[in-house]
Protein backbone atom coordinates (compact mmCIF):
# COMPACT_ATOMS: atom_id res chain seq x y z
CA UNK A 1 0.00 0.00 0.00
CA UNK A 2 1.14 3.53 -0.70
CA UNK A 3 2.18 5.82 2.05
CA UNK A 4 -0.48 7.87 3.80
CA UNK A 5 0.53 11.10 2.07
CA UNK A 6 -0.16 9.55 -1.34
CA UNK A 7 -3.53 8.21 -0.18
CA UNK A 8 -4.51 11.59 1.22
CA UNK A 9 -3.37 13.37 -1.94
CA UNK A 10 -5.47 10.98 -4.07
CA UNK A 11 -8.45 11.59 -1.78
CA UNK A 12 -8.13 15.38 -2.08
CA UNK A 13 -7.83 15.17 -5.86
CA UNK A 14 -10.90 12.92 -6.05
CA UNK A 15 -12.86 15.17 -3.69
CA UNK A 16 -12.06 18.31 -5.69
CA UNK A 17 -12.98 16.65 -8.99
CA UNK A 18 -16.09 15.09 -7.48
CA UNK A 19 -17.35 18.39 -6.03
CA UNK A 20 -17.47 19.82 -9.54
CA UNK A 21 -19.62 16.88 -10.71
CA UNK A 22 -22.09 16.73 -7.81
CA UNK A 23 -25.58 18.05 -8.32
CA UNK A 24 -25.52 19.68 -4.89
CA UNK A 25 -24.35 23.22 -4.09
CA UNK A 26 -20.62 23.63 -3.62
CA UNK A 27 -19.30 24.24 -0.14
CA UNK A 28 -16.91 27.04 0.68
CA UNK A 29 -13.91 26.22 2.91
CA UNK A 30 -15.39 27.84 6.04
CA UNK A 31 -18.72 26.09 5.42
CA UNK A 32 -16.84 22.80 5.07
CA UNK A 33 -15.02 23.38 8.37
CA UNK A 34 -18.29 24.15 10.16
CA UNK A 35 -19.95 21.04 8.70
CA UNK A 36 -16.97 18.89 9.73
CA UNK A 37 -17.20 20.21 13.28
CA UNK A 38 -20.97 19.74 13.39
CA UNK A 39 -20.80 16.14 12.19
CA UNK A 40 -18.90 15.22 15.34
CA UNK A 41 -21.98 16.22 17.35
CA UNK A 42 -24.46 14.61 14.97
CA UNK A 43 -22.63 11.28 14.92
CA UNK A 44 -22.81 11.13 18.71
CA UNK A 45 -26.53 12.02 18.52
CA UNK A 46 -25.69 15.10 20.59
CA UNK A 47 -27.99 18.04 19.82
CA UNK A 48 -26.30 21.36 19.16
CA UNK A 49 -28.03 24.73 19.23
CA UNK A 50 -27.39 27.70 16.98
CA UNK A 51 -25.78 29.53 19.90
CA UNK A 52 -23.50 26.57 20.65
CA UNK A 53 -22.62 26.29 16.96
CA UNK A 54 -21.55 29.93 16.90
CA UNK A 55 -18.88 29.06 19.49
CA UNK A 56 -17.89 25.71 17.94
CA UNK A 57 -14.36 26.93 17.20
CA UNK A 58 -12.04 29.67 18.38
CA UNK A 59 -10.58 30.00 14.87
CA UNK A 60 -13.69 31.66 13.42
CA UNK A 61 -15.60 34.55 15.00
CA UNK A 62 -19.13 33.89 16.19
CA UNK A 63 -20.59 36.35 13.69
CA UNK A 64 -18.74 34.65 10.82
CA UNK A 65 -19.94 31.21 11.94
CA UNK A 66 -23.50 32.54 12.08
CA UNK A 67 -23.21 34.08 8.60
CA UNK A 68 -21.91 30.80 7.13
CA UNK A 69 -24.49 28.78 9.04
CA UNK A 70 -27.15 30.85 7.27
CA UNK A 71 -25.47 30.05 3.94
CA UNK A 72 -25.40 26.34 4.76
CA UNK A 73 -29.11 26.54 5.53
CA UNK A 74 -29.84 28.36 2.26
CA UNK A 75 -27.87 25.73 0.34
CA UNK A 76 -29.83 22.93 2.02
CA UNK A 77 -27.06 21.42 4.16
CA UNK A 78 -28.57 22.19 7.57
CA UNK A 79 -31.98 22.76 9.07
CA UNK A 80 -32.88 24.71 12.16
CA UNK A 81 -35.35 22.82 14.33
CA UNK A 82 -37.19 24.68 17.05
CA UNK A 83 -37.08 23.28 20.58
CA UNK A 84 -40.40 21.76 21.63
CA UNK A 85 -40.44 23.54 24.99
CA UNK A 86 -38.59 26.82 24.43
CA UNK A 87 -39.31 28.45 21.05
CA UNK A 88 -36.23 30.65 21.39
CA UNK A 89 -33.91 27.64 21.08
CA UNK A 90 -33.12 26.24 17.63
CA UNK A 91 -31.07 23.13 16.96
CA UNK A 92 -28.79 22.74 13.95
CA UNK A 93 -29.54 19.42 12.25
CA UNK A 94 -28.22 17.76 9.08
CA UNK A 95 -30.32 17.26 5.98
CA UNK A 96 -30.39 14.33 3.55
CA UNK A 97 -28.13 16.41 1.33
CA UNK A 98 -25.55 16.55 4.13
CA UNK A 99 -25.79 12.79 4.61
CA UNK A 100 -25.22 12.35 0.85
CA UNK A 101 -22.24 14.70 0.97
CA UNK A 102 -20.52 12.76 3.77
CA UNK A 103 -21.41 9.40 2.20
CA UNK A 104 -19.79 10.54 -1.04
CA UNK A 105 -16.66 11.65 0.84
CA UNK A 106 -16.55 8.23 2.49
CA UNK A 107 -16.71 6.51 -0.90
CA UNK A 108 -13.88 8.72 -2.15
CA UNK A 109 -11.76 7.80 0.87
CA UNK A 110 -12.21 4.11 0.11
CA UNK A 111 -11.39 4.69 -3.55
CA UNK A 112 -8.26 6.67 -2.65
CA UNK A 113 -6.90 3.64 -0.78
CA UNK A 114 -7.12 1.40 -3.85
Amino acid sequence: MSNFKDVFTRFINLAVANEKLLAIPTIEPIERKILHLLVTYWERKQPITVVETMSITDEISTSTVFRYLKKLRQKGYVELVQDEIDNRIKYVTPTKQTDQYFAQLGKLMVEATK
